[in-house]
């Protein structure tokens, strides 16, 4: 009998030790789905920064109960999903998390355990989609109106509103996201704002997720990002750019130093790109020969394609490519997210401004060089 208890000892210790070693490496999403039919409901789990994407499967109990075990780390985030458009984002930071949701909808009025983060990335959701669908809503009174002679006099009411949202939206989610810099739900957000403008939330963001969870993908990403912001300000060295011609022979933006240069990115395929074309090529005959010129960077990965639009739109000024389409290291170098997107630098290689176009560029010309 004593062999016994000694035995079953044995057996209580070596499982209260796996069993705490388990709790330690995983960590639980469980909960329920409410509504109608929520047994044998099929459940996906996906960790978003995992590509290919990789899906853990479950089924919901007949009272559409449901569990998932997951590795414990300091940060992931999961879409958990019935399917492709209905979805919930998990926010998973060291502790287990337990959901109530409708199988109509995940994500409506969930309620969440576990996740302060999850909560945190639903009250602003919520928040940001009201104004969503209203400037939709406005959208649609836009187009309506348009089309209606006698309702044109409404047009720039609809406009100032539609702006009003706009700038409301961005203040909620600015108080929002200094509110919470070091969430991981400030990720879902911080894009609704421009780097440029906006730089200062963004670096508050960006310091404050990289204390927390400096080994995280997209929070590495984003500093990376504010990083390189933060050397594109006016007065701060133009980088260099080194690129092969139609010729294939490398150019340097540098070999241009002495003269205000606008680095214009662009391609054959964007249609904006090629509508303000004849407006670049006014711009350059006007002050060409007061010290201006243009190192172009084609986003481009067909050559013939590249080499058409040159001639065609008559681009007479420094062309380069790598023929490497979004994957540019000038478009790299600068950050570039879309396209046209104009950098101004000065004779001595320093950047003036970015993104000036048309008329905005030209005032700028005449401050630095002169009018006619």
């Amino acid at each position: 009998m004593r062999h016994l208890i000694q035995r079953t000892n044995i057996f209580i210790f070596c499982f209260l030790i796996a069993f705490s070693a388990f709790s330690q490496d995983s960590l639980f999403i469980k909960g329920h789905i409410t509504g109608s039919n929520t047994g044998n409901l099929t459940l996906a789990l996906s960790d978003i920064v995992v590509t290919p994407p990789v899906s853990l499967t479950t089924t919901t109990g007949k009272d559409g109960s449901f569990s998932f075990v997951v590795p414990a780390s300091k940060l992931t985030i999961y879409r958990l999903y019935l399917s492709g458009d209905n979805f919930i984002m998990l926010l998973l930071t060291g502790q287990n998390i337990d959901l109530e949701l409708n199988a109509e909808k995940l994500n409506l009025n969930p309620v969440i355990s576990g996740s302060e983060d999850t909560r945190i990335l639903y009250d602003i959701a919520v928040m940001s989609s009201a104004y969503d669908k209203k400037l939709d809503s406005l959208n649609k009174a836009y187009g309506e109106t348009r089309g209606n002679e006698q309702l044109q006099s409404r047009i720039p009411l609809i406009q100032s509103a539609y702006e009003q949202a706009v700038n409301e939206q961005k203040s909620r989610i600015k108080q929002a996201l200094t509110t919470y810099p070091a969430s991981p739900a400030s990720l879902f957000f911080i894009d609704k704002l421009e780097i440029d403008s906006d730089l200062g939330v963004y670096s508050q963001v960006a310091d404050g997720l990289f204390s927390k969870y400096p080994a995280y993908k997209l929070v590495t990403d984003l500093k990376s990002r504010v990083d390189l912001e933060k050397e594109l300000q006016p007065g701060k060295p133009a980088p260099e750019i080194i690129l092969p011609d139609k010729d294939g022979k490398p150019v340097k933006l540098s070999s241009l130093r002495g003269k205000i240069v606008l680095i214009d990115f662009w391609a054959s395929w964007c249609s904006p790109c090629r509508r303000e074309n004849p407006e670049v090529v006014r711009i350059y005959n006007r002050f060409r020969d007061k010290g201006f010129d243009i190192y172009g960077v084609s986003l481009d990965r067909d050559a013939n394609g590249w080499f058409g639009a040159i001639e065609k739109d008559g681009l007479v000024w420094t062309q380069v490519s790598d023929l490497k389409y979004w994957e540019s290291e000038g478009a790299k170098a600068y950050g570039v997210k879309a396209i046209p997107h104009t950098v101004l630098i000065d004779r001595d290689g320093k950047i003036i401004a970015r993104k000036l176009r048309g008329k905005v560029l030209e005032d700028k010309l005449e401050e630095l060089l002169g009018k006619d």
